[in-house]
């Protein structure tokens, strides 16, 4: 029986430390992440989802058989995470990877502080090289399997993709790939220009348009904007991709495939996040 068909699921759990971390701007700090066993991280995608373990406050994971070997499908670990008490569990959290670096045993990770601070940001903010933690993400023995990617534009010449600071890495990682002949528009939700990190990455043919926070429908109005300039487009020769606040992108995609006739299979949607409340699944 080869390696691939010993692994039952296509993410495995990596246990990694800090190896530095940089202050980027006021709100954003890259975390680089290193462990011998990330050499099995899998580089599939652009906006590849993985989730950071965080420690317990005193350290360490609680017996969930997270680490199992090799690890189990989610319907095991999570279950059994769900079971315990809120204040005996790790906080588990939704990121994309900034870089990947197997080769190298290291990822890095770039983490937004919100105010007011929940676990992830106050984690991200007091972490210091050697502190330990546990990420899941995709393993390259399992061979390709896609799980955990949402970019999958097709033959799509003109796309929109909207993100909050959450999702900057995963869009960053998708402009800088984009073939030749494709066009984007890229809204960059942000609550202060100081921490856009997004826009001097978009360059022509490309388009970024920074949308306020403080503008209560500005970004309902930009999206609705664009539907209506690529309404007379091919179907096919769109696409969307929105990532972010959870209520947002979900609300945004609600907008696009039924006021504006947007296929549902043209719009891709992630949520980093959830206002007032954890988003954990």
């Amino acid at each position: 029986m080869t390696a691939v068909l010993e692994r039952p699921w296509a993410y495995s759990a990596f246990e990694v430390e800090v190896a530095a971390t940089v202050r980027l701007s006021m709100r954003f700090i890259r975390i680089t992440l290193r462990g011998d066993a990330l050499r099995s991280f899998a580089e599939w995608g652009l906006d590849q989802r993985i989730k950071l373990v965080l420690p317990l406050p005193g350290g360490g994971l609680a017996d969930f058989g997270l680490l199992d070997e090799p690890t189990p499908h989610p319907s095991d670990w999570y279950t059994r995470w769900k079971e315990l008490d809120e204040t005996e569990r790790n906080v588990l959290r939704t990121y994309t990877p900034a870089a990947i670096r197997a080769d190298d045993g290291e990822i890095d990770v770039d983490v937004y502080l919100h105010t007011p601070a929940g676990p992830a940001s106050a984690w991200a903010a007091s972490a210091r090289p050697g502190d330990r933690l546990v990420v899941t993400g995709p393993d390259r023995r399992m061979g390709w399997t896609g799980y955990g990617l949402h970019w999958h534009p097709g033959s799509a010449r003109r796309v929109l993709l909207v993100a909050d600071e959450t999702a900057y890495p995963a869009a960053r990682n998708i402009v800088s790939a984009l073939p030749d002949g494709v066009v984007a528009d890229v809204m960059v939700d942000a609550a202060a220009p100081a921490d856009d990190l997004l826009s001097p990455h978009v360059v022509s043919p490309h388009r970024a348009h920074r949308i306020d926070r403080e503008d209560a429908g500005g970004l309902e109005r930009a999206v609705a904007a664009w539907a209506d300039a690529t309404a007379d487009l091919p179907r096919d020769e769109v696409y969307v991709w929105l990532a972010g606040e959870s209520g947002t992108v979900t609300s945004l995609r609600r907008l696009l495939t039924g006021r504006f006739g947007v296929p549902k299979d043209r719009v891709s949607f992630l949520g980093y996040w959830r206002e007032g409340g954890p988003l954990v699944g």
